[in-house]
């Protein structure tokens, strides 16, 4: 993409350009807001220490500089910008909005490590531009960061000091080669950040491997701002700079210096890493290549099997009239403000026509409990075909465009030909506590960007809701190009990085439950090990679906709670007679208010899901495939329920079910009869799914249920 790169002069900014260049990027011109003064301004978005230097930039990098005065004020510090006249972030916007209408630019290079602040009104910006941020630095870990800076060959000095444990009479001036060690050593004795993301000191470059020349300090006065005992602040005023010719070893070698050609010549004899290299190590604790010997033996099992097909045993999809012969929608409210609605379907052959439909139904029912699409917290979509996923993602953004838009998971499964899409959702009301949305829209390393209308992740009180997560490089955006373990290994970083964005404090074994959607039933086993390596506390079905965004090999689509370690955790199982087998798990808080359940129904002695992978279609056949009796599932569901309950029946409980039928072995007028009777009994909001397989090759349903305050 053609990028204008917003440079502060700051270390952070200058390795970011570098960054952009490793991802293939064409830089095309700086941008750089000044005050309009020449005193430092306090702004809560932009440096301006060093801004006397920004103009050599330009000559030092041969890029045209676009720059634009700002008064710093910050008029709407909400944690979610809106457009604010007179605010500094109006300011940006006139500038890449000048960049843009003169060389067309594509994306904006921001160099933002950790500040959501910054974050937020950047892509506020961009999103209003129809341009992408690039912020490489996003939550990068900044020890590793600033060695990556150092190993970069950025020459940056400190130029400002504001912390407990710096000193502007000792630091000032020194490169960030020279202070690190101290840095780490302020880290350990005071929690600095190392990097200066809490407005410890501030940076100017004045050299890197992007400079034909260097700049050259002549003369500078230190300016003691506040001189206080314990941490004095001070910074540099350059008064007067020039740019030193450099030779010709990084490699220019006469030509264009500032075509992509040159540009990457000149990146040769430095090591910036690339986003492929940000995925080369998935597994912290040990090496990804050090398999364990019988995992091992399992993935050549697996690649050896993939090499005779994918496990689809001709599965088609479901007749039309084998699928929800009335109309199964629901909508049920609790007293906490909560709503659940189930089995919304879009019926006819256009899936444009009938996701609007469908979202125009969800509309209506929310306005009958006086909500909006605003409220939607959680959203999943089951399409007929993936290749239409663009149309669904056009018409999707016609009805969620606001700021916070809810979290999504979408998979491709075996629906009928007059059904192109079914929808389940969950959604709040409130007036106090507002949902913490996680909506990054900048392409990091840090996990996939959210360009699209659907937010990371959404908290709501202890619950975080997490979009599904499929296995895309994050500083590309590009479908991880390796086999079910690696990519499997990546979702999960995602996952889990996401869960720690939303609270520090909470991990990828607060899960609760979760689905693992794959595509092929020999990869079950492989997802399964790959997350119990993680965690054994969370409730996981794994189910295979036709097909998944991107084609991916597995989607992880969790939700996990604050308080998790206080679960409670009960597996149970029970045949019913000769033919079916039930095996329950469920997970509960300590006061109950929370309780989930993943159910199997199996036909025959229930496999071991460890042999899945020894399972050929051919073997599949020899399984005795009995149907499933209405009377049977009734009692299987009301068992489910009594559990799931506590054994309590008030009405302001909900129980949401997510109903998983193997559409070889069940047909659906068995759930939907079983359901519409429980409805009228129960406080309960079902969605019935066909898929391809189950858990293991004998589970002909999987019932997952859940219920919250």
């Amino acid at each position: 993409m053609k990028v204008v790169a917003l440079v502060s002069g700051g270390k952070d900014s200058c390795y970011n350009m570098l960054q952009c260049i490793a991802a293939g990027h064409e830089i095309v011109a700086l941008a750089n807001l000044c005050p309009e003064t020449k005193e430092e301004i306090d702004s809560y978005m932009y440096q301006s220490v060093g801004y006397e230097g920004i103009d050599l930039y330009s000559e030092a990098m041969n890029l045209p500089l676009f720059r634009k005065s700002t008064k710093g004020k910050a008029l709407n510090q909400d944690k979610f910008y809106v457009p604010t006249s007179e605010d500094e972030v109006e300011d940006l916007y006139e500038l890449l909005k000048q960049v843009k209408d003169e060389l067309n630019i594509e994306a904006v290079a921001v160099g933002a490590v950790l500040s959501d602040y910054q974050r937020v009104r950047v892509e506020n910006v961009c999103s209003r531009l129809g341009i992408v941020a690039l912020a490489y630095l996003w939550r990068r870990d900044q020890e590793e960061l600033l060695q990556e800076m150092i190993d970069s060959n950025i020459k940056a000095i400190v130029v400002k000091v504001a912390a407990l444990g710096l000193h502007p009479h000792k630091h000032l001036g020194l490169t960030i080669a020279e202070i690190k060690s101290h840095l780490v050593r302020m880290k350990e004795k005071y929690g600095l950040n190392i990097c200066g993301e809490g407005g410890e000191y501030e940076t100017f470059t004045l050299d890197c491997p992007l400079f034909t020349k260097s700049i050259h300090i002549d003369d500078q006065e230190v300016v003691i701002h506040s001189d206080d005992a314990f941490a004095p602040v001070g910074y540099l005023i350059f008064k007067k700079l020039s740019l030193l010719d450099k030779d010709d070893t990084l490699g220019t070698n006469g030509g264009d210096p500032h075509s992509p050609a040159t540009v990457r010549n000149m990146l040769q004899h430095v090591h910036v890493k690339n986003p492929d290299d940000y995925v080369l190590y998935l597994d912290d604790s040990r090496d990804p290549c050090d398999l364990l010997e019988d995992e091992n033996a399992l993935i050549d099992q697996i690649d050896a099997l993939s090499e005779l097909g994918d496990g689809s045993d001709g599965v088609t999809g479901v007749k039309s009239s084998e699928y929800l012969s009335r109309d199964m929608t629901t909508v049920a409210t609790n007293e906490n403000n909560w709503c659940w609605i189930g089995s919304v379907v879009g019926n006819g052959d256009d899936i444009g026509n009938a996701l609007t439909s469908v979202l125009d139904k969800l509309s209506a029912l929310l306005n009958q409990k006086n909500f909006t699409l605003k409220n939607v917290i959680c959203l999943t979509l089951y399409i007929r075909d993936m290749s239409e996923y663009p149309i669904v993602n056009q018409v999707y953004h016609k009805y969620f465009n606001h700021t916070n838009p809810p979290v999504r998971a979408c998979v491709q499964t075996i629906l009928p030909d007059n059904v192109p899409v079914i929808l389940d959702a969950v959604c709040k009301s409130y007036t106090e506590n507002n949902p913490n949305f996680l909506h990054v829209q900048s392409i990091s390393h840090w996990a996939p960007a959210n360009i699209g209308p659907y937010s990371q992740a959404a908290r709501v009180n202890d619950i975080i809701y997490i979009a599904g997560m499929i296995p895309l490089v994050p500083g590309s955006m590009k479908l991880l190009d390796a086999g079910i373990l690696q990519q499997c290994k990546l979702a999960l970083r995602h996952v889990h990085r996401v869960i720690k964005a939303m609270d520090p404090n909470t991990h990828i074994r607060d899960v609760v439950m979760g689905f693992c959607f794959v595509t092929n039933k020999l990869h079950i086993d492989i997802a399964r090990r790959e997350w119990e390596k993680r965690t054994n506390n969370g409730i996981v079905d794994y189910i295979v679906v036709t097909g998944l965004p991107r084609n991916a090999l597995v989607e992880w689509y969790v939700w996990a709670h604050r308080a998790n370690n206080t679960f409670q955790y009960e597996e149970t199982g029970y045949c019913l007679n000769d033919h079916h087998h039930v095996s329950l798990r469920r997970r509960w808080n300590y006061d109950n208010s929370v309780s989930a359940i993943v159910c199997y129904v199996s036909n025959g002695l229930s496999l071991s899901i460890g042999n899945v992978a020894q399972v050929t279609s051919n073997q599949e056949d020899d399984f005795n495939i009995k149907t499933l009796p209405e009377s049977t599932l009734l009692e299987i569901v009301q068992y489910i329920l009594s559990r799931l309950l506590n054994e309590n029946k008030q009405q302001t409980y909900v129980a949401n079910f997510k109903i998983f039928y193997k559409a070889s072995s069940l047909n659906c007028s068995v759930i939907e009869n079983v359901f519409s009777q429980l409805i009228q009994q129960y406080t309960i909001v079902p969605t019935i799914i066909p898929v391809k397989h189950l858990q293991n090759p004998n589970t002909v349903v999987s019932i997952c249920a859940l219920r919250h305050y």
